[in-house]
């Protein structure tokens, strides 16, 4: 007879990132958290362009992951009279307005990103998460 202890764990995704360095740095907090995690999909050939890095932890650690990701930084806001707030979009996942959406690549962005926005001309702009770190269409 085996006791449910024994049983194994479903994995579940935690979070995508468009982002290498990104995927592997949320691994690292997680790692540093004893949280056990696995990347997939972080060795693509043409970078974001075929799909994101996924990052999986087991399904009864996905509250203490969650928690471990929790950015330690100040939260930026649009101010109250610019027109874009009545539309400001919340991430699908949190639910939070802490979140900037672009149609064109920055500066800062890597090589892959610039040609993916580029390249491919995406309908949706692509918008990031600053309070859970998710990367989404809007």
């Amino acid at each position: 007879m085996h006791s449910s202890s024994t049983e194994p764990s479903q994995i579940v995704l935690l979070a995508s990132f468009t982002d290498t360095i990104a995927a592997h740095l949320a691994k690292n907090q997680l790692d540093t958290a004893d949280i056990p995690c696995f990347l997939g999909n972080e060795n693509r050939p043409y970078g974001p362009v075929l799909g994101a890095v996924r990052l999986f932890v087991r399904a009864e650690d996905v509250a203490a992951a969650q928690q471990a990701l929790q950015p330690h930084h100040s939260v930026m806001h649009t101010l109250a009279d610019e027109p874009a707030m009545a539309t400001t979009p919340r991430c699908p996942r949190c639910h939070h307005p802490d979140v900037v959406c672009r149609h064109q690549p920055q500066p800062h962005d890597n090589l892959f990103v610039k040609l993916r926005l580029w390249l491919l001309a995406p309908e949706r702009p692509q918008c990031h998460c600053f309070q859970c770190g998710y990367d989404f269409e809007g």
